[in-house]
């Protein structure tokens, strides 16, 4: 497992419990792979596994009654999946699929449980790990609730600025594709709404879009419709 010992990502679970703890941790589960598109879990199954991520990248959806995908949340390197069955015997929240081929640690949820209350280090750690998920959950939904249409595409656009963006001469290049349908699913929308809204941006030279790769030219004004200062950095990513 020590092959896996890369630099901890601020913000994963692995920097809140702490890196000794955390790969102490992942000895005691079992590694899985999944390709992309591979489905870890489905919303609304039973939650016998908890996993955590060695390699890759993970995306949890939600489907609603019309049977429209609505994509929730991107879990990275080190991040801890399925935790909010934890203790509670809760069926899956979301649906988990792998968007590229990703390596796991799977462990019995009861198992980790046990792990978890046996331990102070995990237990504190899990608890702060949980408080900041749901920080940043409030955060996405106050965005997806009371900003708009408008305002939750410019969330995304925030958050992904926040994870994928380099600067350039012209102000920040969002450095991975993204498709209008992944705005759409991402904000709950149509991609026609969001065509709509990024020809606004454009036309009023806020950003701008080069083979799926979109640069932001004025990202202060995206900031201050949202009132980005009220919201923590660490809570502002996929």
């Amino acid at each position: 497992m020590t092959s896996h010992k890369k630099a901890i990502r601020k913000g994963s679970f692995a920097s809140v419990i702490g890196e000794d703890a955390f790969f102490n941790l992942i000895e005691k589960g079992t590694v899985v792979k999944a390709v992309e598109s591979d489905v870890l879990f489905h919303e609304g199954g039973t939650a016998d596994h908890i996993y955590i991520i060695l390699e890759g990248q993970v995306r949890l959806c939600k489907t609603s009654s019309e049977g429209k995908l609505f994509f929730f949340q991107k879990k990275n390197q080190y991040d801890l999946l399925g935790e909010l069955s934890l203790f509670n015997g809760l069926n899956y929240h979301f649906t988990a699929e792998a968007i590229e081929n990703t390596e796991l640690i799977r462990f019995e949820r009861q198992e980790l449980e046990k792990l978890f209350a046996e331990s102070k280090t995990f237990s504190t750690g899990f608890m702060k790990w949980v408080g900041n998920q749901n920080q940043m959950m409030m955060a996405q939904f106050r965005d997806l609730v009371f900003c708009g249409k408008q305002g939750a595409v410019f969330s995304i656009l925030v958050r992904l600025s926040n994870e994928y963006g380099q600067k350039v001469d012209s102000g920040v290049l969002i450095n991975q594709k993204i498709t209008n349908q992944e705005l759409a699913n991402y904000v709950g929308a149509t991609r026609e709404s969001i065509n709509r809204i990024l020809k606004r941006l454009i036309n009023d030279g806020i950003l701008s879009v080069n083979t799926k790769y979109i640069t932001i030219h004025q990202l202060d004004y995206l900031k201050e419709h949202l009132r980005c200062d009220c919201c923590p950095y660490e809570a502002c990513t996929i």
